[in-house]
């Protein structure tokens, strides 16, 4: 195999993950031609690390802001391919874990698919071996089931590898969404392009300490205001995906959201109810240019 590919990891204050995830990518037994880490603009040790690591392949980008991890899954797409002359590039969280082979079983994958993909997802774990990040599946999900592939409708950025075809016929994530569901638009608009596959043999872990379903209801109060990308960003979501019908139910569901808010005695319970309003509205009006990659 002599594909290349470049690795991208998206980091914000979370140093002792990101050593991790770095070394477990730079030790796959399938090289990586390339590591970019984006660092969105982390306030702890993160930049004066990054600073003493010599690998050849690692080339790390200092952002002056914190861009989300939307934006930062942009920007290493775009200079992930329009930086090097990759086929194909490898996104991931600083908190994801690849197992040794990962990369080896993702690439052996997109070989044997001759790169008719959309994008190809890892297996997915958390330490104790449950299954997270359970990707939606495509209604022929078992049509190479033999051949240890799963078919998606979309992924996450947990591990996500994308071929440059792809990308180039689509166009990027985008950036404006900053947290919650860029992944799950970008992966559809992939895998309408083409079939995208979950490779069961390309484990990696996952150190998140989340699980739950992110709920206003009951998360941190300095976490709230984040909630207004999260119904903004849904509703969008929705409507592009299925028309009236997808920004009905959505309509539907964020209504019954305020209800609760309002009528259950919540604490900050006005608060909650503006952010829900404002990012419903928002979403309505939600229209993001979507970017391209040069041409190899």
């Amino acid at each position: 195999m002599n594909t290349q590919v470049t690795a991208v990891i998206v980091t914000y204050n979370r140093l002792a993950l990101l050593k991790e995830s770095i070394a477990a990518v730079l030790a796959q037994t399938y090289s990586v031609t390339k590591l970019l880490v984006i660092n969105n603009n982390s306030t702890d040790d993160t930049a004066a690390y990054l600073a003493t690591l010599t690998d050849p392949r690692l080339q790390v980008v200092n952002l002056t802001k914190n861009l989300g991890g939307s934006g930062g899954f942009t920007l290493g797409l775009q200079r992930g391919f329009n930086e090097t002359i990759s086929d194909l590039v490898w996104l991931m969280d600083d908190d994801t874990i690849p197992d040794s082979t990962a990369l080896a079983e993702l690439v052996h994958a997109a070989e044997a698919l001759n790169g008719e993909f959309g994008f190809l997802s890892s297996n997915v774990r958390l330490a104790d071996g449950t299954p997270n990040n359970v990707p939606e599946t495509a209604k022929n999900w078992s049509a190479k089931s033999d051949n240890g592939l799963i078919q998606l409708a979309s992924g996450s950025f947990v591990s996500l590898l994308v071929p440059r075809a792809a990308v180039a016929a689509v166009g990027l994530s985008i950036p404006e969404f900053f947290i919650w569901f860029d992944d799950i638009e970008f992966t559809r608009r992939l895998a309408r392009f083409a079939p995208a596959y979950m490779v069961l043999a390309a484990n990696v872990l996952h150190k998140t300490k989340g699980g739950r379903e992110p709920d206003i209801l009951t998360d941190r109060p300095e976490r709230l205001h984040l909630y207004y990308y999260y119904f903004r960003n849904k509703y969008y979501l929705e409507r592009v995906t299925d028309g009236r019908k997808g920004a009905f139910k959505e309509s539907y569901r964020n209504f019954s959201k305020l209800v609760q808010v309002l009528l259950g005695r919540q604490p900050k319970r006005w608060r909650k109810a503006s952010i829900i309003i404002r990012g419903w509205s928002a979403g309505k009006r939600f229209r993001p240019t979507i970017r391209k990659i040069k041409s190899k």
